[in-house]
């Protein structure tokens, strides 16, 4: 299809980041005998990989056995080669929203790294774990956003999951693991339980500002989600989820129930919703948690807040009839 998925892989990759290819065409030479082909007809297919590569200002970085590495490039002159008349791949247009990815097609050019950015590329990103509670580059392109706003988050995040703990004595045990956290802005809640035995799946919201370019410069992990739709994961996955004011900012997009029932598809039995919400919303989701057979319990924020609650409810485990027949 003309590369395009590679033109995809390199839109997704920082500059300076690797790509690591292991199979088909790589090592043909010795591997063409069973991948029921010729040997020039594998040759072939290399060589236009690595023009292509090439042509995307991709460098090898190493190629060993089966394995090949390319590292994409950070050189501003290498994409300036793009403007040259009948290049292919071309250059995307200005109008091309470079993270736009929810209901998008796959894009037949190349998206070219912003420059004003300096500290974008692999090389320049402050190293780990340095970066995770330093503001990056990306944050001044998210409306209303900017850096002391950035380091104000990052400390109340800190107090934030310090009183958690007090309400929630599983919270930081090896006895939860997969956590998300369902509308992240920065990934403060992440970065502040960096040093527990788990790892976060921050969620952004796709009719919020799109924040998750700092959550990955920061290097945490997410993606985006729409909470009225489905999530696309495993039933039973989740041993934590945690919420930050979700229902008071899209309720009116979709009913509690249904997120709440999304909810208790994707948490593991015996697992945790930590949801943090405004008092307005507590009642009404503690009784659809009751419906769910939930336990649930009210607790107040760490600064006795009583414009916002916390509420902490355990998913039981528990079997119909039909199953026990």
């Amino acid at each position: 299809s003309g590369g395009i998925y590679l033109l995809e892989v390199h839109r997704i990759l920082r500059p300076g980041g690797f790509w690591v290819l292991s199979g088909p065409p790589i090592n043909y030479e010795n591997r063409y005998i069973g991948w029921n082909t010729t040997v020039a007809e594998q040759k072939a297919n290399y060589e236009k990989l690595e023009q292509l590569l090439t042509k995307m200002c991709f460098k090898v970085y190493n190629k060993k056995n089966d394995i090949a590495v390319w590292q994409k490039s950070s050189d501003e002159s290498c994409y300036k080669q793009l403007d040259a008349p009948d290049n292919y791949p071309t250059k995307c247009d200005d109008g091309t929203e470079p993270d736009s990815a929810w209901y998008t097609p796959l894009r037949p050019c190349v998206v070219v790294p912003n420059l004003n950015h300096k500290k974008l590329s692999l090389q320049s990103v402050p190293k780990w774990p340095e970066r995770l509670h330093e503001a990056p580059d990306r944050i001044v392109d998210v409306k209303g956003s900017h850096v002391s706003d950035f380091n104000r988050d990052d400390s109340k995040w800190k107090n934030r999951v310090k009183h958690y703990k007090t309400l929630l004595s599983a919270l930081g045990t090896d006895k939860i693991r997969n956590v998300m956290d369902m509308n992240t802005r920065y990934g403060g809640f992440a970065a502040s339980l960096i040093d527990d035995p788990l790892w976060v799946m921050n969620v952004v919201s796709s009719y919020a500002p799109n924040t998750l370019p700092v959550v990955y410069d920061r290097g945490l992990i997410g993606t985006y989600h729409d909470w009225c739709e489905a999530f696309s994961t495993y039933p039973r996955t989740y041993d934590l989820l945690h919420l930050d004011g979700l229902f008071t900012s899209e309720s009116h997009r979709c009913e509690m129930k249904y997120v709440l029932l999304e909810m208790d598809r994707i948490l593991r039995p015996n697992g945790y919703a930590l949801m943090r919400e405004s008092s307005y919303f507590v009642d009404g989701i503690a009784a659809i948690a009751k419906g769910l057979r939930w336990d649930c319990h009210v607790e107040d924020t760490e600064d006795v807040n009583n414009r916002e609650k916390i509420l902490i409810c355990q998913k039981k485990l528990w079997y119909s009839q039909q199953q026990q027949r």
